[in-house]
C-alpha cells in the first residue's frame, strides 16, 4: 500500500471511530454531540463528446470532531473514479482553532482546500449545481508555457499542506495562508511533503446581506525541468450575489509567470447563474473563457483561448437525492471546433450528525 493510501485508510478509520463515539452519546442525557459527519455519493457521465469519457463515480465523506472548546479536527477522505481509474485521496486532514463571537478568528493547520478561487467553494458534487462537479478551468492545464515548466492551471483545485488564518466580522473578512503547493499548479494527487513556499492574502466585503465582493493575491516560486528558478503572481477577484430565488456569481483571474524564457501572462473569467423555478426544480448556467500563450519548442508564441458554456436543469427527488441533465459547448485551448456534450448525473448527500 502506498503512503497516500495509508493516509486515506487512516482518515477513514478516524471518521468511523469518531462516528462510533458520537453515536454512543445520548441526546436525552443532555450530552452535546461533538461530531458533524456527512457523505456524498455521485455518478456522472458525458455523452456525445469527441473523446471517450468514462463514467465518473465519487464517494466523498467529511467529518469534523470537536476536540476541545475551541479546537476542531477536520478530515475528508475521497474515493474517486476518474478517467477510468480509481483514485484514493485525502482532501482534508487538519486541526482548526476558533475563537470569538462578533469577530471570529480561525487558524487551521494541515491539509485544507486552496484559499484561492470561487470554484473551491463549489468543489463538491452536492454543492456544485452543474452536471459537471467542478469549474472546468480548475482541472484544465494551460498551454505549454515553455522553459520546461510543469503543467500549470489558471487557478487549480489543489488541497495543499500549510497553515491559514482567517478573521471574519459581520461585513468583512481577511485571510492569509502559507502552503506547500501553488494555487496555479495543475491538479495531481499529492505524493510527498514539501516545504511551504507559496503565500496568499485576501479579503472580502459584504455591503448588504447576500452580496459579497472578494479579492486574493498569491505568489511563489516554481521549478522547471532544468531546476531554474521561476515565479508566479496571481490576482483573483470574485463576486457572489444571492437574492430571492436567484444566485449570480463569478470570478476573474490573472496570472503572471516569470520564466527563464520570458514573462507569460494568462487570464480568464467565469460567470454563472442559478435560478430556482419551483421547490424541486432549478436551472443553472456557467460560462468560462480563458486566454494564454502557447510556447513552441522553437520559441514561437501562439495566443490560445478556451471557451465553455455549461447549462443544467436539476430536479430534487428528495432533500438527499438530486438528478441533473445538461448540455455543454466546449472549445479547448488548441481545438478548432466546438465539442457539444450531453451530461447526466445523480447525487445522494446525507448529513448524519
Amino acid at each position: 500500500m502506498t503512503h497516500r493510501r495509508w493516509q486515506v485508510a487512516a482518515a477513514w478509520s478516524l471518521v468511523l471511530l469518531a462516528a462510533a463515539t458520537a453515536s454512543a452519546q445520548s441526546d436525552e442525557s443532555g450530552v452535546r454531540r461533538r461530531l458533524s459527519f456527512d457523505t456524498v455519493i455521485g455518478a456522472q457521465d458525458m455523452l456525445l463528446e469527441d473523446a471517450d469519457w468514462p463514467t465518473q463515480v465519487i464517494i466523498d465523506a467529511a467529518g469534523t470532531w470537536q476536540i476541545g472548546r475551541h479546537l476542531f479536527a477536520n478530515v475528508r477522505p475521497v474515493v474517486w473514479r476518474v478517467n477510468g481509474a480509481w483514485e484514493t485521496l485525502l482532501d482534508q486532514a487538519s486541526l482548526r482553532y476558533e475563537t470569538g463571537r462578533e469577530t471570529l478568528v480561525r487558524i487551521e493547520a494541515g491539509r485544507f482546500p486552496s484559499p484561492v478561487g470561487l470554484g473551491m467553494t463549489e468543489n463538491r458534487a452536492n454543492v456544485n449545481p452543474g452536471v459537471l462537479w467542478c469549474h472546468r478551468l480548475y482541472y484544465s492545464p494551460l498551454p505549454n508555457l515553455g522553459s520546461g515548466l510543469p503543467p500549470q492551471s489558471l487557478v487549480s483545485a489543489t488541497y495543499p499542506l500549510g497553515v491559514t488564518a482567517t478573521v471574519t466580522a459581520s461585513a468583512w473578512d481577511v485571510r492569509a495562508a502559507l502552503t506547500d503547493r501553488a494555487p496555479v499548479a495543475f491538479w495531481t494527487a499529492p505524493t510527498r511533503l514539501t516545504a511551504p513556499r507559496h503565500a496568499a492574502v485576501g479579503g472580502g466585503y459584504t455591503p448588504v446581506q447576500g452580496l459579497r465582493l472578494g479579492v486574493v493575491a498569491a505568489w511563489g516560486e516554481l521549478s522547471d525541468a532544468a531546476r531554474e528558478a521561476s515565479s508566479y503572481r496571481l490576482v483573483n477577484i470574485e463576486a457572489d450575489w444571492a437574492f430571492a430565488s436567484t444566485r449570480l456569481s463569478g470570478e476573474w483571474t490573472r496570472d503572471r509567470f516569470d520564466t527563464a524564457g520570458g514573462i507569460r501572462m494568462s487570464d480568464g473569467w467565469t460567470a454563472q447563474v442559478r435560478q430556482t423555478l419551483a421547490p424541486r426544480w432549478f436551472v443553472h448556467s456557467r460560462a468560462t473563457r480563458g486566454a494564454s500563450p502557447q510556447i513552441a519548442a522553437t520559441g514561437r508564441v501562439t495566443p490560445r483561448t478556451y471557451l465553455s458554456v455549461d447549462s443544467t436543469i436539476g430536479y430534487l427527488v428528495s432533500p438527499e437525492l438530486t438528478l441533473r441533465a445538461g448540455h455543454t459547448a466546449l472549445r479547448g485551448w488548441t481545438a478548432t471546433t466546438t465539442d457539444h456534450q450531453i451530461g447526466v448525473s445523480i447525487v445522494w448527500a446525507r448529513r448524519w450528525w
